[in-house]
């Protein structure tokens, strides 16, 4: 039986890949999903530029020197790898063949992990 795609993610997703088929396979599959906004990158520098000016909630990276790097950009930025040779960094990580239903939930817990290890804000 296949699994149904929640279709209500919601959230704006940049894809970090050098390889525009794999940018665009992975667009159309973030837009099934329900992703409001996808932006991609294919390299440091469009991703800093995306970055600068979009507000994103999560990335998904398919190359392993590109995670420190926008770690660095944006440390707060939460990520998952789509990378063979993904370095442990502790972002969560998807070994291709993979389902797009553990796409979807690697997304959403990449949210949820950033969400927790964020500090707690009290209104006044």
């Amino acid at each position: 039986m296949m699994q149904q795609l929640s279709g209500g993610l919601g959230m704006t997703v940049l894809i970090y890949s050098q390889s525009r088929p794999l940018q665009q396979a992975l667009q159309s599959s973030l837009h099934a999903m329900g992703c409001k906004v996808v932006v991609t990158a294919g390299s440091v520098e469009e991703a800093r530029s995306v970055l600068s000016v979009q507000h994103v909630e999560t990335a998904l990276v398919t190359d392993a020197c590109a995670v420190n790097t926008l770690q660095e950009i944006s440390p707060d930025l939460p990520m998952v790898s789509l990378a063979d040779d993904a370095p442990q960094t502790g972002i969560p990580t998807l070994k291709k063949p993979f389902r797009i239903q553990d796409l979807e939930e690697s997304l959403i817990q990449s949210v949820s992990v950033s969400a927790a290890r964020a500090p707690a804000t009290m209104a006044l």
